[in-house]
C-alpha cells in the first residue's frame, strides 16, 4: 500500500514539476479567472486586464513615446487602447503555441518634418506567441509578431507599415501570484506610402503579470 501511494505521488509530481509558470506573453492558456499585466520599455508604458476563456482576452491602454509598432511609427507622445484575443492552438512537448489578434488605436503627436503633427493610428497586430517551459519556474518566450499599422498624419501623406518581428524573452515566477518577464522583438519594417522604405524595427519591455 505504501509503495502504491509513493508511486502515485511521484506520478503526480512528475506531471506538474515541469509545468512552468503561467504565461501571458507566450502561447500557454492562462489560469481560469482574471489577471493583470504591466510593462515599461520602448516604445511604451502599458497596462492590460486579462480574462480567461476561449479565447483568452484582454483590454489595455498604453502611454506611447516611441515607435508604436517597432518602426516608422515614432510618436513623440500619445495614448493608445488595445484589445487582445488569444487562441491556444497546440501543446507539443514542453511548448504551447497560440494565435493572437490585437487590434488597437492611437492618438498622438509625431515629428513629421517641420514640427509636430497630430497623428491617428490603427493597428491590427497578428502574432504566434510560443511558450517553452524550461523549468518549473522559468518559461522561454518566442514566436513572431506582425503589427500591421496604418498611420494618418496631419498635413502629411498617410502610410502603411508592415513590421516582421521575431520575439524572444522569458517569464520567471517570483511567487504563486507574480511572474516578472522580459520581451524583445526585432526585425525589418517596411513602410508603403509616398514611396517604399525599410528600416530595422524593435520593441523591448520589462514587466510583470499578476494572477
Amino acid at each position: 500500500m505504501k509503495m502504491r501511494l509513493t508511486v502515485l505521488l511521484l506520478v503526480l509530481w512528475a506531471g506538474t514539476a515541469f509545468a512552468g509558470p503561467p504565461s501571458l506573453q507566450g502561447g500557454k492558456l492562462m489560469p481560469v479567472g482574471t489577471a493583470h499585466q504591466v510593462g515599461v520599455g520602448w516604445p511604451s508604458l502599458f497596462y492590460e486586464w486579462w480574462h480567461s476563456g476561449t479565447p483568452d482576452w484582454a483590454i489595455g491602454g498604453e502611454l506611447v513615446y516611441g515607435d508604436w509598432s517597432g518602426g516608422f511609427t515614432n510618436v513623440e507622445i500619445g495614448g493608445a487602447v488595445n484589445a487582445s484575443f488569444r487562441w491556444h492552438l497546440k501543446e507539443t512537448g514542453s511548448a504551447d503555441i497560440a494565435f493572437q489578434v490585437k487590434p488597437g488605436m492611437l492618438l498622438g503627436s509625431m515629428d513629421a518634418g517641420g514640427g509636430d503633427h497630430f497623428v491617428f493610428g490603427l493597428r491590427a497586430e497578428l502574432s504566434l506567441p510560443v511558450t517553452v517551459e524550461l523549468t518549473p519556474k522559468v518559461n522561454l518566450i518566442t514566436g513572431g509578431a506582425i503589427p500591421l499599422t496604418y498611420m494618418i498624419v496631419d498635413n502629411a501623406p498617410d502610410y502603411f507599415v508592415l513590421p516582421l518581428l521575431a520575439r524572444i524573452g522569458a517569464e520567471v515566477q517570483a511567487t504563486e501570484k507574480i511572474t516578472p518577464w522580459l520581451l524583445f522583438e526585432l526585425g525589418p519594417a517596411i513602410a508603403f506610402g509616398d514611396g517604399t522604405e525599410a528600416e530595422f524595427a524593435f520593441r523591448i519591455w520589462v514587466g510583470s503579470s499578476f494572477f
